[in-house]
């Protein structure tokens, strides 16, 4: 006699709900590549036109204002994002949404405030703040937890 196989029926799957690190940082990554490259064209336009005229040279003043212009700029971009709708381009393409910890809803400006301010503290930390994402039920980063965020697969793409 030879012995069978286990039918597929025996395989359980539990699908886990909250994104995990890998898909964040790619979704992250994408919405880097996408506010920090428009800003860099915008400054590279703004200096040859500058050039142009003959040469604009920026104080310490001025260029404190340009660094806060930039920064301002950058946290608009995720604010506004997941304020309206709870997702970010790069998020979109991951198929991940940023929600209230409580329901489905959009986090609303106030949480995407302070979600910006700690995803800021996150990368400030050289990474740290997302270790909580590793051991986190929820796979919260210090972000989230200071938010009141989870980030979710949206149902197109639930793993």
């Amino acid at each position: 006699m030879v012995a069978q196989a286990p039918t597929a029926h025996d395989v359980i799957f539990h699908p886990v709900p909250y994104a995990g690190v890998a898909t964040r940082a790619v979704g992250l990554t994408a919405d880097s590549l996408i506010v920090q490259g428009g800003l860099l064209i915008l400054a590279a336009m703004t200096s040859l036109v500058a050039q142009l005229v003959g040469g604009v040279h920026l104080g310490t003043v001025g260029k404190l204002i340009a660094a806060s212009a930039w920064a301002i700029i950058t946290a608009t971009y995720f604010v506004a994002f997941w304020t309206v709708d709870g997702q970010t381009p790069g998020m979109r393409a991951m198929h991940i949404t940023v929600t209230k910890a409580d329901d489905d809803a959009p986090p609303g400006f106030v949480r995407s405030l302070i979600r910006v301010v700690g995803l800021t503290l996150c990368i400030l930390s050289l990474g740290l703040g997302f270790v909580p994402v590793l051991f986190d039920s929820r796979r919260r980063g210090l972000h989230d937890l200071l938010s009141g965020t989870v980030v979710r697969y949206t149902e197109t793409g639930a793993v």
